[in-house]
């Protein structure tokens, strides 16, 4: 069985990751651009110049990635290949309306004894 996280959050590394609800308002860690694809890197912000076309032909190879990436504590840097977004505060993510991500579902675990 899966869960779609609803409404979508966005934070950085100090908030915690998971199915996000109204009560629970965690982080999706499986968010997923409508457009392209998506990656999630820890402790980590992006640099601030352009960066459209570096993503565009860079993701998701994180060696190439990393170049623009600036350590960060607490810090989440969210990219696809079309947008990226670095936080790290707790947000909704109908906040960001050029960001076209939604969550990607996560899988539940069951858990036999």
């Amino acid at each position: 069985m899966s869960k779609k996280c609803c409404p979508v959050f966005l934070g950085g590394s100090s908030v915690p990751h998971g199915v996000g609800t109204s009560v629970s308002q965690r982080a999706c860690n499986h968010l997923r651009c409508t457009s392209c694809d998506f990656s999630m890197f820890e402790d980590h912000e992006w640099d601030s110049c352009d960066l459209c076309l570096f993503f565009r032909n860079n993701m998701p190879d994180y060696h190439k990635l990393k170049v623009k990436l600036r350590r960060k504590r607490g810090g989440r840097a969210y990219a696809c290949q079309c947008s990226w977004h670095s936080t790290l505060i707790h947000s909704d993510l109908r906040e960001q309306q050029q960001l076209k991500w939604v969550c990607g579902e996560h899988k539940s675990v069951t858990v036999l004894l």
